[in-house]
């Protein structure tokens, strides 16, 4: 049955244009993630002593992003390197070298994903906000004076923003950390860097991000914080005038639900559970998950037919509306 308030936003031709994307094909998204890693550098090295490795070391991450990307068990992706490289790689060398990578390459790598995207298209504001993952694995936790099974929880944190007229959201970084952790230092010491965010520009956030220290480091590396104050009383000064002058809750609400598209895709397709047995695994994991959504990102970019160094100018915008839209 046909919904009685159709979405306006779903434009005419918005699924031939999704299925163009053809973001769940094997051999693209492999095409796509090892010309984008072989532009940079890995960051480790094989051993000169034993047997020669199967794979090239560009084909090793490929691995380690297919099998996030298709919540693969290490047993199918063995089967999907076969059937892409034929190649033969055991599974539990699959298991061996994906513990090789590790978080600070994956963010690099979705800062590098990020860059091809605003090459296509005009940004906006900045948001973050971060999710709970569930692991399979289980600790034990203190509840009411008694010890208690529970499952292991961690947290996405990510750094995003808007493409104005493509309509997606592109993650300009990510960091992953225990379930317990608060999200405030994340912003300043793992999600911000001067060199990957644009000046002038404005960071919303919700309550968990509230804090001088936030607020100052945004001003210093040149955005204008939007962060939700607390509802408090304040003896500090300068938390007092922010919250009255500075904070635009109109602004904040405009864009509170753009971070969510990330997570809402990742909810549908995983649930947000990951199987990982190696705590080193499980941020990697989390963190590709990240770079999992920029690759969808910009696949369904480049499906709309733009050169990867469109410059985006109000008679191509016209253009680019005439002809997809």
């Amino acid at each position: 049955m046909s919904p009685k308030y159709p979405n306006p936003r779903k434009r005419v031709g918005y699924w031939k244009r999704y299925e163009r994307a053809d973001i769940k094909n094997y051999r693209k998204v492999w095409n796509a993630t090892y010309q984008l890693v072989c532009e940079g550098v890995v960051p480790f090295e094989f051993s000169r002593k034993g047997r020669k490795p199967n794979l090239e070391k560009e084909e090793y991450v490929c691995m380690a992003v297919l099998h996030v990307y298709f919540d693969n068990d290490f047993r199918e992706t063995e089967q999907q390197i076969t059937l892409l490289t034929s190649k033969k790689l055991d599974h539990t060398n699959c298991v061996r070298w994906f513990g090789k990578i590790n978080p600070k390459y994956v963010d690099n790598l979705v800062f590098r994903v990020h860059k091809k995207l605003i090459g296509i298209d005009d940004v906006g504001d900045y948001i973050v906000d971060s999710t709970q993952v569930t692991c399979d694995r289980y600790e034990v936790k203190e509840v009411v004076d008694k010890e208690e099974l529970h499952l292991q929880t961690l947290k996405l944190h990510i750094l995003v923003t808007y493409l104005l007229n493509l309509g997606l959201v592109s993650i300009i970084s990510t960091f992953a950390s225990p379930g317990k952790a608060n999200d405030s230092p994340f912003l300043r010491k793992k999600l911000l860097k001067k060199e990957k965010i644009i000046h002038g520009r404005t960071l919303h956030a919700d309550k968990g991000y509230f804090g001088k220290e936030n607020i100052k480091t945004c001003k210093q590396k040149g955005l204008k914080p939007n962060i939700v104050p607390k509802e408090m009383e304040y003896s500090d000064t300068y938390l007092k005038k922010y919250a009255e002058k500075e904070y635009d809750n109109k602004a904040r609400k405009a864009t509170r639900g753009l971070v969510e598209t990330p997570f809402g895709g990742l909810e549908t397709e995983t649930g947000m559970k990951i199987r990982c047995r190696k705590p080193h695994h499980r941020n990697i994991y989390i963190c590709l998950m990240a770079l999992k959504h920029n690759i969808r990102s910009y696949l369904r970019a480049t499906a709309l037919k733009l050169e990867l160094n469109f410059a985006p100018t109000s008679i191509n915008r016209k253009l680019f509306y005439t002809l997809n839209y």
